[in-house]
Formats: C-alpha cells, structure tokens, sequence
C-alpha cells in the first residue's frame, strides 16, 4: 500500500482523529470514550499486529468536504454506531506512536512491545553467512504452542482482563 494512503493519526487533550484517505473520511475518538485498549498479533489472515479500541460511545466521523463520489455514497449506508475501532500496523502510519500518546492522556496504560513476535518459541538453530558487504542471517524456531490467550490488555478503565473481554464478546 501506497503510503499517501496509509492511515495517520493526531492527538491532542481531547482525544485522537484517525485520518482514513482512502474513504475520505475522519474518525475522531475522545480519551473519555475509551472503555479497553487491546494488542495482539493477528496472525491467522495476515502477519501483523493490531490494537483493538473498545468504545463507550461510537466515534465521531466526518467525510471531507472534497470526498470521491463513491466515498460520498457510501457514506450515509455505513454503519457509524461501531463502538469498537481495530488499528493495524499495516494500515496505520502512526502506530508506533500510539502507546506513548494514549499514555499521556489516560490513567494506568501498559506498555507492551509492539516489535516482539509472539509466534517464536525456542530458538533452534542460526547461521550467519558473510559475503563481501553483506549478512544473511537464517533462523529456525520451534513455535510456542500455548492455549493462552495472545492478547495483552494496554488499557481497561474497570480492570477487566484480556479474558473478561474475550468471554463477554465470545471472541475478540
């Protein structure tokens, strides 16, 4: 994907807006708003990682007044009542960023490593091949085979757990 097409977000002391160019449209999410910030890897259908916001209002959503027809028409057939907002590292230009602002705004906010693969369990093997200017660096793991939950809980205003959460929604 492009990256004039990649999602970007702004904060200020009264929340975030998630600036979504392909459906010109911006979402704007209030540090009150928040009930549950989650992160995981997503890792069935694709090899990223994602946060995933848990409202208790929907966000506010705005297309721009210069918006693509298609974007314009669709618009008002969306459902704008979704009170939970998922954030990947693949559509999101600021996701590295997220953790530190939202820890300014709200209380009790755990940092997790956004870059650490949670698939990898041991180590089995690793070669280094040098050739002239360069390194290939090959490395075989055994996968961490677990019946936990890989979610980590960034954020609960009522201190629920990763589990709490899954059981309520039936998933995540």
């Amino acid at each position: 994907m492009s990256t004039d097409k990649l999602r970007t977000i702004s904060f200020d002391d009264k929340g975030f807006i998630l600036n979504i160019p392909i459906l010109d449209e911006s979402h704007f999410v209030s540090w009150n708003s928040i009930d549950t910030i989650i992160f995981g890897p997503e890792i069935i259908y694709r090899d990223h990682s994602e946060f995933i916001i848990y409202l208790n209002q929907p966000p506010v959503i705005k297309l721009k007044q210069d918006a693509w027809w298609l974007n314009k028409l669709t618009f008002w057939t969306k459902n704008k009542k979704n009170q939970k907002i998922r954030m990947s590292d693949v559509w999101n230009r600021d996701f590295s960023n997220f953790i530190s602002n939202a820890n300014l705004y709200l209380k009790n906010v755990q940092n997790v490593d956004i870059d650490k693969d949670k698939r990898k369990g041991t180590l089995i093997k690793r070669t280094e091949v040098s050739d002239r200017n360069s390194t290939i660096i090959k490395e075989h793991w055994k996968p961490e085979r677990t019946t936990e939950l890989k979610w980590e809980m960034v954020y609960d205003r009522y201190n629920r757990t990763v589990a709490d959460i899954y059981y309520r929604d039936k998933g995540i």
